[in-house]
């Protein structure tokens, strides 16, 4: 056990250590006439004076002074702690004689929780354990204050506990309340769990911060509710704590605030939050401004990066974006990015979007220097279309379409439309033959219709500049529109005709490209497209 556990079963009410003395060793009592210490540490306890050490004892020495420490404290000796109990003499003696049996309970307690550990796949399966364990119902919070895992059952008169299990989030106002009554500040300066009172219900709870590489990565909490829980439970309670954390770090689930990805994000995408409104009162917590058009953008890179990297690409990215959260799925890359509230009743975002990505230096040097290349979804402002506009961007990616270094889902929505048919009937459905006409005869006799006949849609009513694009002479232009009449139907004046070719030919684009094939190899082709995609 610890050396501060040790302590608390003792019923020490102040103490003060000397030199060599570390509150967080593992230690185990021994006689007053103990031998050489060996692994853990041992202890032993004096009365009123330190004992004459001969240099054979070389463990640390518990000298009990009374019930308060002198008001002039004496020079400390090394490895010695002066302790003040309200316990007699002959009571704290035989407390002092119950802690070997303590040590081998706790062992075996830690065998018990580290072997859940190893056996469990994740962080639900390992709470149910770690709840059979510890005997009370408890909870695994991350650092974003996302409800990992519970355990147990919460009396039906805490609706707080039970509304945040259904959530799957701890309020802003019960954390406030931690907070305020100074529990977590508490419970981080000690560094190790606490128990705290609830006046209200006339609950106790040990409160516990999970922590891996010095980082805080959320919380353990546990109710006293089937048993009660001893000075011997809180160590048990910091080391299942301690294993949760290890798992929370492997499987990546910190959260935001612990440098993982914001577990928000993560479950807007996965579409678990009820609804809207719960959407909206979960990204409150994270800072991240309401009420605003939002986008999402996967990173793609030529191969596969280590976790570390995509965690120090994201550090950047959202340095670039302040009101951007982020996340990892499919080892990549996921940033939500904040473009700002919609300043006319129109719709403004697509520009916008443009705009705040596109000339964003920061962001566009890290995609460069990274080898990265950024897909963006179509922007919203409902939360509740953020698991669809994460599978556009998932879409665009497979369709292998690219625009270095970043490319917009609006753009081309018509070739992803095209890459995610499942048979070439579907995407012959989609084709205007008067327009495949065109192609192949363009292909045939070595002329320019469909060029023609897409810079006139891209020019309405600007014959010159259709012309000019086409580098032709005006008459020429006028001779290939009369023609495109002629021999295929297809009147450019005519609003469904010219939706017939700007349609029609994105999805040729789709296909592998407008200038096309004979129509017994076009679902050759398209199959080809698929593979190259994949």
């Amino acid at each position: 056990m610890k050396l501060r556990t040790a302590l608390s079963e003792l019923k020490v009410s102040a103490h003060v250590s000397g030199r060599g003395v570390d509150l967080e060793s593992d230690v185990i009592a021994v006689p007053h006439d103990g031998v050489a210490p060996s692994i853990p540490e041992m202890i032993r306890l004096v009365n009123k004076g330190p004992a004459s050490d001969d240099g054979a004892f070389l463990g640390v020495t518990l000298e009990h002074v009374g019930k308060a420490l002198p008001e002039t404290l004496p020079r400390v000796p090394e490895r010695h702690v002066l302790i003040a109990s309200e316990l007699s003499w002959d009571e704290l003696c035989e407390s002092f004689s119950k802690l070997p049996k303590l040590h081998v309970y706790l062992d075996l307690q830690r065998k018990r929780l580290f072997s859940a550990f190893q056996t469990s796949y994740d962080i639900q399966r390992f709470a149910d354990k770690a709840y059979e364990i510890l005997g009370n119902p408890l909870m695994i919070i991350n650092s974003d204050r996302r409800l990992l895992a519970s355990a147990g059952s919460f009396p039906e008169n805490r609706a707080d506990v039970l509304e945040e299990i259904n959530q799957g989030y701890v309020s802003e106002e019960v954390n406030a309340e931690l907070e305020a009554a100074g529990i977590l500040d508490d419970v981080r300066h000690a560094g190790h769990s606490i128990i705290s009172e609830n006046e209200r219900f006339g609950q106790r709870w040990v409160t516990s911060v999970i922590t891996y590489h010095h980082m805080e990565m959320g919380r353990l909490d546990m109710l006293e509710l089937d048993r009660m829980v001893s000075d011997t439970d809180l160590e048990l309670v910091d080391f299942a704590g301690s294993l949760a954390g290890i798992m929370i770090d492997k499987l990546g689930l910190a959260g935001k605030r612990a440098g993982s990805g914001s577990s928000v994000l993560d479950d807007i995408l996965s579409n678990s939050l009820a609804n809207e409104k719960t959407m909206r009162a979960q990204l409150a917590l994270s800072s991240m401004p309401l009420d605003d058009t939002y986008a999402l953008v996967q990173l793609v890179g030529e191969r596969d990066l280590a976790r570390a990297h995509i965690q120090l690409i994201a550090s950047r990215v959202t340095h670039a974006f302040r009101n951007s959260l982020w996340t990892i799925r499919d080892n990549r890359l996921v940033v939500l990015i904040a473009l700002g509230q919609r300043s006319t009743k129109g719709w403004d975002a697509y520009g916008r979007a443009e705009r705040v990505l596109g000339k964003r230096k920061e962001f566009v040097n890290t995609l460069e220097r990274n080898g990265l290349r950024a897909y963006v979804s179509e922007p919203f402002e409902q939360l509740g279309l953020a698991p669809a506009r994460y599978q556009q961007v998932v879409s665009l990616v497979s369709s292998g379409i690219s625009d270095q270094p970043i490319t917009f889902f609006w753009r081309h929505r018509y070739e992803v439309l095209t890459s995610l048919a499942q048979t070439f009937g579907e995407v012959d459905m989609m084709l205007d033959k008067r327009v495949v006409a065109m192609s192949l005869y363009d292909k045939e006799h070595g002329t320019a219709y469909l060029e023609t006949a897409c810079r006139t849609v891209e020019f309405p009513g600007s014959p010159a500049e259709a012309a000019k694009a086409l580098n032709v002479h005006r008459n020429t232009y006028f001779y290939r529109v009369n023609k495109i009449s002629e021999l295929f139907f297809i009147d450019l004046r005519c609003g469904e005709d010219r939706l017939a070719v700007a349609f029609s030919t994105r999805v040729l684009d789709g296909m592998g490209g407008t200038v096309l094939y004979d129509v017994e190899h076009m679902p050759e082709l398209w199959q080809r497209g698929i593979a190259r995609r994949t």
